[in-house]
Order: structure tokens, then C-alpha cells, then sequence
């Protein structure tokens, strides 16, 4: 039974929602009864009683509303009544169910514990309105409120206009926020219309001015008019990239184009995925008639019996059968996070995709400079915003620059073929003759006569590649990670990862001006420690974080390890500056006195600086390797790397290559000699046969035939090892570490640090069985397929 209250409350709501209005049978011209809204004679102030529900934690007046179905009945009718209607009055009924729809659709955050009992249920109403708000000619109307205001200039604007540009900004993040329901293809037409919401509204920003208004307002961020709505701006654009992979919004319209060759192919590849799991499931699975193919016991050593119905048995191990009976004892160990981010792909349709194709393409050109901004108003959720969306569109930009190189190279080949092949007699000047290298260099120089600038240039991104921002990013990392805010970290990783992609492609430019400023950057962030330490920091932090932090942390220590490695080789000397502690020596008995007087007029603060001393030293590429070759790095790559049946091949190769730097090029070996290791290594190698072929996965099983081999070559000299094995450290594997770089040479004295000689060259003698694994990747590593 109800409470009272809460009967009399649903009944004064239900008659102010009937006094707005209703349908009525109106008479047409040409004789038909149609049914049109017709506004109420009186209508109480429903905005008094939203503005007090929402205050509440239960939000029950939300809620009857929602049961009302107030929105899709009242509202969405009378904003479509004066859509069409150029007047002040049907401006202020449009306004008027504006300022109620927007606290309808505020966004809840399922993390704070007053709104997590109602989220769920409060999200299906949301989706409904969401719904009901994506009707024809609604968005349009809503949006043409901020036209009038817009107009005026920033110093004649009253309170009123910017509180109508807020509230239909509002109401866009609202809209936006809204995620799409999760239905199977069997669900009915309604919950299939909730699971496509995004995608028909990104089709409807972009069919009508609201698009071209967020463009507008996003490059004018800078400016006063537009200061105040750069947050709101930043989440729009952020919901509306949130759930799309820059690489699937860039091949849209070029898979549109060959839509029938391209779904094959993705039913191909489905087909083989679903094959190869089978293939692996199958080993594991019994078969119909295995119950009746052979029964075999068992007796153990206490005279107990067990009994195995498996026709395997005549020829597995005792310890293999028991074992594979066995489960995981899961007691204490607590569950990873859920990624947030890539759950599911909200854009499908290739109409939307080319939609946001051109969206990105605006963004690049005209918006992208603005979006960097540091402000007191900006809360921790911005920063997250702000990292993801210029992670997304320097992603985008890789791929648009890369299929600018593929054609430009695909163009010198065709042209150099045609040349070639060509039948006409080329006759030197006068009496001259050509050689074949001043011809060769007459056709290039022509060819880079005729190329085509490149389409976006790193000058639309300048704000991104600057030193400020690689700086911002670096320091937002740190206080992440000290702050535990594990989805911001990952955010921050991905975000600088794609900036040193960039960096990268910058360094290779042929421009002169982009190659010195990739290396001034370089430069200045490779020059504190605690820069490189951060980075170890971000894998040894590893513990229950989701698999998108790993792989975050993974690829953007492999992209660091390999610039850097290139830049130091680059530099003949380089310099990374510490920071250390250093206590004050006591004075002799005659300074204690005046020294004692002078500390006192100095502040803590002071004191504290003149203790902290920096100092330069000469950098050594292998003693930053050597901080990696430790069993916890080893542990939590190999943790990722349990999945190996499922991950790409770019991420199968930043394992391999961290593995080949610790074990062959280090030389240490005790990390990977533990039984865990040994383990997930034996079943890579039982399983290679029914996994997916791939360079990647050949080069990790060839590593891991050679750390097969070291392990017993070194067990046969120090038979303890396989004891040593069993146990996580052990006090006599330090001489396993042949390789090791010792960090007191980092100690080096005055004179050393203030006259360097030259970094030696790395020593012959690596293993040749480890010399076939690749040191280094393609530029273009992070779009192979």
C-alpha cells in the first residue's frame, strides 16, 4: 500500500501535468478530424515542484512524472505545436519546456552512493525520454532558442540570453550522456530503436544546425563570449566520441563505397575467430561417447581411489588428470575493474560514420587549438574529457596521415612504372649526357614537384605539440596515480602515448621547423628522472586495475622505451636531472652559534629547498632498461599476457620486445625461470598450433623456445634451480644476472658528470638465438590489423 504522501503528491502532480494541455479533435479544411495538442486554460508551476524532487535523494517526484510520461505526452506535442511559429510567445512555451526537461534528463553518476539505488531505474526513463526527444522537428525548435541570443554581442547580452544558451546546452549533454541500450538482434522494435539512440542522433546534429553550433562555439573557446560554455562544449563532444574507434570512423565512407566486398570480409574474419576458438575448446572438452570410451582408477598412496572417465588417461601424466579436475581457489582475491572505456560500439550505420567523419575533419581544422585549457573552474571529470578527446583526434590524425603517405607512395610507383615503360626517346640538352642518377633525381624532383600538401598538417594540432601540454599531461599522470584514479590514469597514458606517436611522425618530417621542435620537446621531457620513474611507477601500481589499464601502461612504455632509445642514440651526450636529500653537515663549535642564528630567520620552507639539491648526470639507456628487469615487470606483462589467444598483434609485440630487452640484451634471466612463468610459456607453446598465425605470435613463441632453452641449460650448471623455481625470490639468483647494469655507475663523481666521454657502444656476444627477435618496430605499429 502506498503512502499517503506519496498518494496526495502523485495526485496534485497528475492534476497540474493534465492543466498543461491535451489532444482534441480539430476539423480540417478539406473535411478530415485530425488530433492536435491543445494547450490548457491553466497550468500550475511544475518547474517548483521539479526543482524540489530533484533535490530529493529518492527522487520520487522524477519519478511520477516519468510514470505520467510527461515528456513524450505534454511536452514533446507542445514544443511541436509552435515549432513553426515565429513569435515571443511560442519562444517562451519552446523555453518553457526546455527549463522542465532539462532537470528530467540531468545525468546521475552511479558512483555516488544517494544515486546508485535509483540509477538503473531512472536510466530507463531517460532512455524513453531520449526517445521521445529524437522525434522530428523537437531538436530543431529547442536549438533555435539560441539563435536571437547568440546574435547579440557578449557586452549587450542580459542574464536572460546566457541562461537560454546554458539551458539548451544542458539539454544537448544531457541527450548525449545517455547511453544506448544493450539488446540482442532477437529484442523487439522498441528496445532495438533504445540500442541505435546515438548514432540517430549524431545523424540529427549533423542534418541541422546543432553541429555546426558546437563547431562554432568550440573554436571560439578562447574568446569572452564563449568562455563560459567551453566545459559544456568539451562533454558534448566528449559523450559523442566516447563509444567510436577513430580507426572505424575513418574507413567509414571508404567501406561504404565497397560495402558488400567489406561485410564479407568481417563475416570471413568472424568465421575464422569463432573457428580457431573452437579448435581450442575442443582439446579441452569432452566428445559425446569419451564417458564410454575408458574408465581408469587411480589409487593413491593412502589407498584412496579415483576414478577418471577419459580415454586420454591410458596415456596422460597421474598429476595432468588430477590436476585438470581441479578449480582455482578464487578465496581473497578480488575481482578487476570493469573497462569503461570501448565497452561497446554505438555507431554501426555508415551513414553516421560519415557524419563523423566530417566532424572530425571540422574539429581538426578549425577547433582542435582551442580545446587545451586550464581553468579553476574545471573539475576532475573535465581533465578526463579533455585527455580523451585530444587522444582521439591525434589517433585520427595518424590515419589520415597515413593514408596520405600510402597514396603519395602508391603514386611515385605508378608514376615510376609509367616512365619506364613509356615508348618515348628522352634526348639530353645539347651535347650533355644524363647519367641514370642525375635522370633518377630529375623524376623525383618532379614527382615532389606535382605532390599534393599534406591535408592536415601538425599546425592544427599545436596546442597538443607543445611542451605546456606534454608537461600538463605529465603531471596529471602523477597526481592520477597518487590519487588512485585508475580510469584517469589510463586516459592519460593513451593520451600521451598518441602525443609521442606524434612526436614520432613530427621527427621524420621533412620539414625542418617540425624535426626541431620534436626534438626540443624531446629533449626537455626526457631531461627530469622522475619523468622515467612515473613510467615505472604506472606498472608496478598494477594490481586489480581493468585490462584497458594494462594495456594502456603496456603500449605506452613500449612506445617510450623506443623513442627514447632512438633519441639517446641520436644525442652523443645526454643529461637527466635527479633530485636528492642531502643533510646538512654539523660546523665547527665557533660557526654552531651564527649558524643557529641564521636558521632561525629562515622559514621552514626554505630550509626544506636548500636541503633538496638537483644534480645532472649523464644518461645510460641500458640503466633505465635494467629498472624494467624485475620479477614484478615480468609478472604483471605476463598477467596480460594470459590472454594471449585473444590479443592483437601489436600488443603481442610490445610484450616480446620488453622480454627481449630484460632477458637478451640485460641478460637477466632469473624472472622468467619461475614456475608461473614457465607455465603460461608451456601452454602457449601446446596451444601454438591452434592459435590465429601471426608475425607477432611467431616471435613470441621463437623467445620463448630461447628462455625454454636458457632455463635448462642453466639448471644443468646449478641444479637448485628448479627448486629456485618454486619460490617468488630466492637470496642466490643476484648471479644469474650476468648483464646487470650496476645504478652506482650512475653515481658517477663531479669531474665525470662535468666532462663525459662519449656512451659506449652496446658489447657483442648476444645469444644468436635471441638476435632474430625484433628490437624494434615499424613507425606504423599501432595501425597494423
Amino acid at each position: 500500500m502506498e503512502d499517503p504522501e506519496t498518494v496526495t503528491d502523485k495526485d496534485l502532480l497528475l492534476s497540474t501535468c493534465t492543466a498543461l494541455g491535451g489532444y482534441e479533435e480539430v476539423e480540417t479544411p478539406d473535411g478530415k478530424i485530425e488530433y492536435k495538442y491543445a494547450v490548457g486554460d491553466e497550468a500550475l508551476d511544475l518547474k517548483r515542484f521539479i526543482r524540489y524532487g530533484t533535490r530529493e535523494p529518492e527522487k520520487s517526484t522524477l519519478f511520477i512524472l516519468a510514470e505520467f510520461n510527461l515528456i513524450e505526452k505534454d511536452l514533446v506535442p507542445l514544443i511541436l505545436t509552435h515549432a513553426n511559429q515565429d513569435s515571443a510567445i511560442a519562444e517562451r512555451f519552446v523555453l518553457a519546456c526546455v527549463e522542465l526537461i532539462v532537470p528530467m534528463t540531468w545525468p546521475l553518476d552511479k558512483d555516488n552512493e544517494e544515486e546508485r539505488p535509483i540509477y538503473s531505474r531512472m536510466l530507463e526513463y531517460h532512455r524513453q525520454y531520449k526517445l521521445a526527444l529524437l522525434a522530428p522537428n523537437v531538436l530543431e525548435a529547442i536549438v533555435h532558442l539560441v539563435f536571437r541570443p547568440l546574435s547579440v554581442p557578449f557586452r549587450e547580452r542580459s542574464e536572460r540570453d546566457q541562461t537560454v544558451i546554458r539551458l539548451v546546452l544542458y539539454l544537448l549533454r544531457n541527450l548525449t550522456a545517455i547511453p544506448d541500450l544493450r539488446v540482442s538482434p532477437s529484442a523487439t522494435g522498441d528496445m532495438l530503436r533504445m540500442a541505435t539512440m546515438q548514432e540517430r542522433l549524431l545523424i540529427r546534429f549533423c542534418e541541422s544546425p546543432i553541429m555546426e553550433l558546437l563547431l562554432t562555439m568550440a573554436s571560439s573557446s578562447m574568446d569572452a563570449d564563449s568562455a563560459e560554455f567551453n566545459v559544456m562544449v568539451l562533454e558534448i563532444v566528449h559523450n559523442i566520441l566516447q563509444h567510436v574507434n577513430p580507426k572505424d570512423v575513418f574507413l567509414g565512407d571508404i567501406n561504404k563505397k565497397a560495402d558488400n566486398a567489406n561485410q564479407t570480409s568481417k563475416l570471413s574474419l568472424l568465421l575464422e575467430e569463432e573457428n580457431d576458438r573452437k579448435r581450442v575448446k575442443s582439446r579441452k572438452e569432452p566428445t559425446r561417447h569419451n564417458r564410454f570410451g575408458g574408465s581408469f582408477t587411480l589409487q593413491g598412496w593412502d589407498g584412496s581411489r579415483y576414478v577418471v572417465h577419459n580415454p586420454k588417461a591410458i596415456y596422460s601424466s597421474t598429476n595432468q588428470l588430477i590436476d585438470e579436475k581441479k578449480k582455482p581457489d578464487r578465496r581473497g582475491q578480488k575481482r578487476k575493474e570493469r573497462d569503461e572505456i570501448g565497452e561497446y560500439v554505438a555507431y554501426r550505420d555508415s551513414q553516421a560514420l560519415i557524419y563523423m567523419k566530417r566532424m572530425a575533419q571540422s574539429f581538426l581544422e578549425s577547433c582542435f587549438n582551442d580545446i587545451e585549457r586550464e581553468d579553476k573552474k574545471i573539475m576532475e571529470k573535465d581533465h578526463l574529457r579533455l585527455y580523451f578527446t585530444m587522444k582521439w583526434f591525434l589517433e585520427y590524425l595518424a590515419y589520415e596521415h597515413a593514408a596520405y603517405h600510402s597514396a603519395k607512395e602508391r603514386k611515385e610507383k605508378e608514376k615510376q612504372t609509367d616512365i619506364e615503360s613509356s615508348s618515348e626517346l628522352f634526348l639530353p640538352p645539347r651535347a650533355d649526357v644524363r647519367t641514370a642518377a642525375d635522370t633518377s633525381q630529375a623524376i623525383s624532383t618532379d614527382i615532389e614537384k606535382t605532390d599534393e600538401p599534406l591535408p592536415f598538417d601538425y599546425d592544427l594540432v599545436a596546442s597538443a605539440m607543445d611542451l605546456r601540454t606534454f608537461l600538463l599531461c605529465l603531471r596529471r599522470l602523477r597526481v592520477s596515480l597518487e590519487d588512485k584514479l585508475w580510469l584517469d590514469v589510463q586516459v592519460g597514458a593513451d593520451c600521451f602515448k598518441q602525443m609521442l606517436l606524434t612526436l614520432t611522425a613530427m621527427a621524420s618530417s621533412p620539414h625542418e621547423e617540425y624535426r626541431q621542435l620534436a626534438d626540443y620537446i624531446q629533449g626537455n621531457i626526457y631531461h627530469e628522472q622522475s619523468t622515467f620513474d612515473l613510467f615505472i611507477d604506472l606498472i608496478k601500481r598494477y594490481r586489480n586495475q581493468s585490462l584497458g589499464y594494462l594495456l594502456a601502461v603496456v603500449q605506452l612504455t613500449h612506445v617510450l622505451l623506443k623513442m627514447l632509445e632512438k633519441f639517446s642514440k641520436k644525442q652523443q651526450v645526454m643529461f637527466v636531472r635527479k633530485k636528492k636529500s642531502k643533510l646538512r653537515k654539523e660546523k665547527a663549535d665557533e660557526d654552531t652559534a651564527q649558524g643557529d642564528s641564521e636558521s632561525d630567520e629562515e622559514s621552514a620552507e626554505e630550509r626544506r629547498e636548500r636541503q633538496i639539491a638537483y644534480r645532472e648526470h649523464v644518461f645510460k639507456f641500458e640503466s633505465l632498461e635494467a629498472k624494467y628487469a624485475t620479477t614484478d615487470v615480468v609478472r604483471i606483462y605476463c598477467s596480460l599476457l594470459e590472454n594471449y589467444s585473444t590479443l592483437k598483434p601489436e600488443i603481442l609485440i610490445c610484450i616480446t620486445t620488453l622480454f627481449h630487452r630484460i632477458m637478451v640484451k640485460r641478460k637477466v634471466e632469473h624472472p622468467f625461470f619461475k614456475l608461473p612463468v614457465l607455465d603460461l610459456f608451456n601452454r602457449i607453446l601446446s596451444e601454438y598450433h591452434y592459435l590465429p598465425k601471426s608475425p607477432a605470435m611467431s616471435q613470441l613463441v621463437q623467445f620463448i623456445r630461447y628462455s625454454v632453452r636458457q632455463f635448462f641449460k642453466r639448471a644443468n650448471e646449478y641444479p637448485l634451480l628448479f627448486v629456485e623455481a618454486l619460490f617468488k625470490t630466492t637470496a642466490v639468483t643476484n648471479h644469474l644476472d650476468q648483464g646487470d647494469i650496476d645504478d652506482k655507475a650512475d653515481e658517477s663523481s663531479d669531474e665525470e658528470e662535468n666532462n663525459p666521454s662519449p656512451p659506449r657502444q652496446d658489447q657483442p656476444g648476444v645469444p644468436s638465438a635471441g638476435a632474430d627477435l625484433p628490437e624494434e618496430l615499424p613507425e606504423d605499429f599501432m595501425f597494423m590489423d
